[in-house]
């Protein structure tokens, strides 16, 4: 991935502005940033060693105030996963509560998750005529598909009022998006929650995820991982975008998130510059340090 942004830095410059798409900002509604605050704690949840590992019927839980949404809730295990090749993780849980089906991916934490899942590759997918999506991705996404679509098609039937959420951080929120692609086609209704995604597949794909309701993809400042896959690979992120504007570490206001459209929108984190190795602060924090309980786990 470094590598990667070292030469992206190269080319950004010379990216076609063809792309470009009329300025469009709107700040966001106080309930949807209290929602962006909250569903971000189940992607902080997913870093942690216990919860991807957790037994069924297990409560979620985090180091003091990482995650207080998630452990005032009333939250049972359904699935917890981490895959031996991909090291995949992450988990699906009920939130009695807030009265939700939860399905987290855990972000990047190991050698196995830089070597198997960031492969720049489009690849052919069965979501959508031409959707083709970055082959590590999904090939993450793929080794944990069938043990997750049954599960929620288990839990659905059991907690049928209940709301189906798909969330996750970095690698998580690229995951997580297929995820939600794939549930859809399965007939559930999904609501997609990402922060600091990189981009997922090409124009095919997220052009009809962009048709598809209940996505919220939120980038940071200049989070140097959005920027990835380059568009120069025929990448392209699903719309809209919700641009947090605000500084690390201060508490964001409702007009410090600015929603714009577009598959490529170059007045939102796409037009803030080059992907930097200098810039990976703004990837690690959304509305709170996510990544707080991540413990690096040996390459197997």
């Amino acid at each position: 991935m470094f590598f990667l942004l070292f030469f992206l830095a190269l080319f950004w410059p010379i990216l076609p502005h063809a792309y470009e798409y009329p300025l469009s900002p709107k700040s966001v509604p106080a309930a949807d940033l209290a929602r962006f605050e909250s569903w971000v704690q189940y992607a902080a949840a997913a870093y942690c060693v216990d919860n991807v590992k957790a037994k069924e019927g297990a409560k979620l839980s985090c180091p003091p105030k990482n995650c207080p949404y998630v452990q005032q809730a009333d939250t049972s295990v359904i699935l917890s996963f981490t895959t031996p090749v991909t090291d995949t993780a992450g988990f699906v849980a009920a939130d009695h509560t807030h009265r939700a089906i939860v399905i987290a991916f855990r972000g990047t934490v190991s050698i196995r998750s830089i070597v198997f899942d960031w492969d720049p590759v489009l690849t052919k997918t069965n979501l959508c005529p031409g959707c083709m999506a970055e082959k590590g991705f999904w090939y993450s996404w793929i080794a944990v598909r069938s043990e997750i679509l049954e599960t929620v098609g288990k839990a659905i039937i059991e907690y049928p009022d209940y709301q189906i959420i798909s969330v996750g951080h970095s690698l998580g929120g690229s995951i997580a998006t297929l995820a939600a692609a794939s549930l859809r086609a399965h007939g559930h209704h999904v609501i997609l929650y990402s922060y600091g995604s990189a981009r997922v597949g090409n124009r095919a794909l997220s052009a009809n995820l962009t048709a598809q309701a209940g996505n919220y993809r939120l980038t940071h400042t200049v989070d140097p991982i959005p920027k990835l896959p380059p568009l120069l690979m025929g990448y392209v992120h699903i719309s809209p975008e919700y641009w947090i504007t605000a500084p690390s570490s201060s508490k964001v206001q409702p007009d410090q998130i600015n929603v714009l459209t577009g598959l490529v929108n170059w007045h939102g984190n796409t037009g803030t510059g080059p992907p930097l190795l200098g810039d990976l602060p703004a990837h690690l924090w959304y509305f709170q340090s996510v990544s707080l309980c991540a413990e690096p786990m040996p390459f197997q």
